[in-house]
């Protein structure tokens, strides 16, 4: 399968060669690499004059094309792009194509009632040590609760819903390495709690859920990746109820943030 890495790799290369010739002639425009800088939501990503590193390896992070005309265009590596809207990327064979974000390509289709069954056949533990996104599920006992929290997005908030309840905010492991999360079920059904990361694009990445029997509290915690930018520490919580009969989540929930 041809590598992604090289594909941008060689795009690049082909850039220089094209710049090459455009300096010798002029009918094939011009082209220039690092001349501008990059901004993502008023946050500087790279300076003029700088490279993009990608695995260790300096690559051009902005390539400055003049056609004969006089007008602009500037292009950035596809990897570049990934990073900084935090969306997927990988090479197609089939298609010979770039793909950005999720495709069907290799998709597996379930059939019958598999999905529903899988649905209710949710855990009443966590899967500790799994690592999703910048985060990874640790057993609570390794947070220290008794300190006080350096970030609460929810204090015991108590909701009653049928449509499900959705939580979350970014969490940098510079306020603190650690999330925690509680939901007890106040209600007479079972409820599911999902956790997982929130992409700028593409499609939510999710730990296993974790059914919650009636009047039963359920305690999560995540470890917090060091270095982890901005866009790509959205932690979201979704919690609904699984019970056929009783469809109305009756809930408590705490979202808090410790050293």
């Amino acid at each position: 399968m041809k590598s992604l890495k090289s594909f941008v790799s060689g795009v690049l290369a082909m850039a220089l060669a094209v710049s090459l010739v455009g300096s010798a002639a002029a009918a094939a425009g011009k082209v220039q690499f690092n001349l501008a800088g990059v901004y993502l939501h008023d946050n500087v990503k790279v300076n003029p004059g700088e490279d993009y590193t990608v695995d260790g390896k300096k690559i051009p992070a902005v390539i400055t094309y003049e056609d004969t005309a006089g007008s602009t265009n500037n292009y950035l590596p596809v990897q570049m792009i990934s990073d900084l809207v935090d969306i997927p990327i990988s090479w197609s064979e089939k298609r010979n194509s770039i793909v950005l974000g999720s495709t069907m390509e290799n998709a597996v289709i379930s059939t019958g009632n598999s999905l529903e069954g899988t649905l209710h056949q949710n855990p009443k533990k966590p899967t500790l040590g799994m690592v999703v996104g910048p985060f990874t599920e640790i057993s609570p006992s390794k947070v220290n609760t008794k300190e006080r929290p350096v970030g609460i997005v929810d204090d015991k908030t108590k909701v009653q819903t049928v449509t499900g309840f959705g939580t979350g905010g970014t969490f940098l492991p510079t306020d603190g390495k650690y999330i925690v999360l509680t939901v007890t079920n106040n209600g007479k059904g079972e409820v599911a709690c999902i956790a997982g990361r929130t992409p700028v694009m593409g499609q939510f990445q999710d730990f296993p859920a974790v059914n919650i029997d009636p009047g039963k509290t359920l305690t999560r915690a995540f470890e917090i990746a060091d270095g982890i930018l901005s866009e790509k520490a959205g932690f979201s919580v979704s919690i609904y109820s699984k019970d056929d009969v009783v469809d109305e989540a009756n809930i408590t929930v705490s979202l808090m943030q410790y050293k």
